[in-house]
């Protein structure tokens, strides 16, 4: 059976999403081209932009589907915390190998241009501000009501921003500089710190 134009197109832009994912973790943000993404994708360039006018909003969808893509690892593995483990100590495992995995790179990546590219930046802040939302929103469906409760509610959103942030900095840092002997200790430590919090 031939496919509609509606699969088509939807086939092409995941294609580009693909390239424009692999493209940033292979060479770089700056590396990482109409030209170069339409060839990995086996597209015209002009295909390209008739799906995304500009290079911002390729990249906006970029980060949109890396997000996704996260988002989703996490519920899965989330869904799979066996109930005799606590699960704050699983989502701590959970947050570090998803902040050191490549699809969180391109977020990086795309979080580091947008520092000093305003376009870029301007671009990325609505996907970026609905992908934390969500965030926020995963993290309060994991513990109960009586574990947010403990930490404070006017607190729960800064205490998942703090640990995130942990993991982000060693994911960033861990390309040139390693310490698997901290490695090891962080989410212990962090633990303890977090029984420290609870009121």
């Amino acid at each position: 059976m031939a496919r509609t134009q509606r699969q088509r197109r939807e086939d092409t832009i995941a294609r580009l999403l693909d390239a424009s994912i692999a493209s940033i973790i292979e060479v770089g943000y700056a590396r990482t081209s109409a030209k170069v993404v339409a060839k990995r994708a086996e597209v015209s360039d002009g295909a390209l932009f008739r799906h995304f006018p500009t290079m911002g909003d390729l990249m906006a969808a970029t980060a949109h589907e890396a997000g996704r893509r996260q988002l989703e690892a996490a519920a899965k593995r989330m869904a799979d915390i066996p109930s005799d483990k606590p699960a704050i100590e699983e989502v701590l495992a959970i947050i570090r190998d998803l902040t050191g995995n490549s699809t969180n790179t391109v977020i990086y990546e795309l979080m580091v241009a947008a520092r000093t590219d305003e376009k870029l930046r301007d671009t990325l802040r609505e996907v970026m501000t609905a992908y934390v939302a969500k965030i926020y929103e995963a993290a309060r469906a994991v513990p109960s009501a009586d574990e947010i409760e403990a930490f404070g509610e006017e607190n729960f959103a800064a205490l998942v921003a703090v640990l995130i942030n942990t993991f982000d900095g060693a994911a960033m840092f861990r390309h040139v500089l390693s310490h698997p002997d901290i490695e090891s200790r962080r989410i212990p430590i962090l633990l303890t710190l977090l029984d420290g919090v609870r009121r």
